[in-house]
């Protein structure tokens, strides 16, 4: 196909086509065009061509119209219906959505909120701890005043996930302000809540991980992801300030899981996350190759999310600086292994003042209905932001059932406070959990004039 620009239109400018130098032309096509009057002769185009490129002509009065021919004809297909259209190109199929949101596979709760009636919420964010062994430099949960030793009791957590499974809950992820395998509950309550159809995740550092339990998580969590933000054992001791001779641990424990969950063609997904702060831009590249040589599903780069006093000092414009890196590591992707940045924040602050200053593209927050948060003291509250603040506190599940924090009014007003009260555009944290929930709701809000015109 030759791109044609030496046609001028009638305004004297040049038009830019991309027309074949052998396709036919109508003489006679109507009224100009921006491109002059040069149109392709479909009708002539299909006479022409037709039998060769194995399809057949439809004649409607005066309207010409191509199908193409079964593949088990004698004639194979090797033209496209219309010819002259260009390569062709097939999407890859979305192993990991990382970058987005899945609300549209959960219309049965948006349609339950949009009727202003009671509903236990898709997925739960929560801590089982208030403490960590390691102290990453890019830590959110220090905003949320940790406390050593503190934890959500073994008879607490397995009561609180047998109401997620009658409440009807789909998922947990054991990620929140403290190290969830500080909490020895954490795997009984994993197994549990396999058994009553409530999907777990967790979010670690992995250093503590026990092995002894290792099968059963394997078996029964979707993924576990493993908190990592170096690849080299110089960047693991800068970053998360740990020991430099536990990279050598951590990895040796990832390895361990990947074999185990390939001898017993486990389910679970087994991924590395990184936590993107200008002091492991340097680590991009190591963590990816790292990600490839011990077999894990998948390495993702994040934004890292500050607080709305902004006490972890990033500066978004940062990340204009490691673009290229990220496209490289990209490249290392296979059918088996993702790499995968999270472009649509991590260049937010580079298109808007999205995150960068606070701005969203929403008004009022809705979201926390559908995404709840339990802090690692088994407090309640309706996103981490809000941690600590008892205006928010929604109830405490050492005090009271979960289930009855879900359908009690305390629960729902704090939800409303929220959409009420709360100013997006100042109050809340950067790169929030809800960001991608609210943009949905907020279109589902406030829809334009004629709809149905799709």
């Amino acid at each position: 196909m030759v791109e044609k620009s030496d046609d001028k239109n009638r305004f004297g400018n040049t038009a830019q086509t991309a027309i074949p130098d052998d396709a036919p032309l109508r003489d006679n096509p109507g009224h100009k065009l921006r491109t002059s009057n040069t149109i392709v002769d479909r009708q002539q185009l299909a006479s022409d061509q037709a039998e060769q490129a194995n399809i057949r002509t439809v004649q409607f009065q005066d309207q010409t119209g191509f199908v193409r021919l079964p593949e088990t004809q004698e004639k194979s297909v090797e033209a496209a219906p219309n010819l002259f259209t260009g390569p062709s190109f097939r999407n890859p199929q979305e192993r990991f959505r990382f970058d987005g949101h899945k609300m549209l596979y959960h219309l049965d709760r948006v349609a339950d909120w949009q009727k202003g009636v009671k509903f236990p919420p898709i997925h739960i964010d929560m801590g089982l701890t208030k403490f960590c062994n390691t102290a990453c430099i890019y830590c959110y949960a220090v905003v949320q005043n940790m406390t050593k030793g503190v934890m959500i009791q073994e008879d607490t957590l397995l009561k609180y996930i047998e109401d997620c499974g009658r409440l009807g809950v789909k998922s947990i992820g054991f990620i929140g302000d403290g190290e969830p395998t500080l909490n020895p509950a954490m795997y009984d309550a994993a197994v549990l809540a396999k058994k009553v159809g409530v999907d777990t995740s967790m979010a670690t550092n992995g250093l503590l991980f026990n092995m002894d339990r290792a099968f059963d998580m394997l078996r029964d969590m979707s993924y576990i992801r493993i908190n990592l933000s170096a690849g080299t054992p110089e960047g693991f001791k800068r970053v998360h300030q740990s020991a430099s001779k536990n990279f050598a641990v951590l990895v040796e424990k990832i390895r361990t899981l990947v074999q185990i969950k390939k001898e017993n063609k486990l389910p679970c997904t087994i991924g590395l996350q990184m936590v993107l702060v200008p002091e492991c831009f340097d680590q991009v590249m190591a963590e990816a190759q790292l990600g490839a040589e011990l077999g894990v599903d998948y390495f993702v780069i994040k934004q890292c999310a500050d607080s709305e006093y902004k006490e972890i000092g990033i500066d978004y414009k940062e990340y204009e600086k490691i673009e290229k890196t990220l496209h490289e590591a990209e490249k290392l992707s296979t059918k088996d292994y993702v790499v995968q940045a999270k472009w649509n924040k991590i260049n937010a602050a580079k298109d808007t003042p999205l995150y960068k200053d606070g701005i969203r593209k929403y008004d009022i927050c809705y979201g926390t209905p559908f995404l709840a948060q339990i802090s690692g003291n088994g407090k309640v509250y309706p996103c981490g932001p809000f941690y600590n603040k008892d205006r928010f506190l929604m109830g405490d599940i050492h005090e009271q059932s979960f289930y009855d924090i879900v359908m009690g009014d305390r629960y729902w007003d704090v939800h409303k406070d929220i959409a009420r009260s709360v100013d997006v555009h100042k109050d809340c944290a950067i790169g929030c959990r809800q960001d991608y929930i609210n943009k949905f709701l907020w279109d589902l809000k406030n829809p334009p004039e004629h709809v149905n015109f799709i």
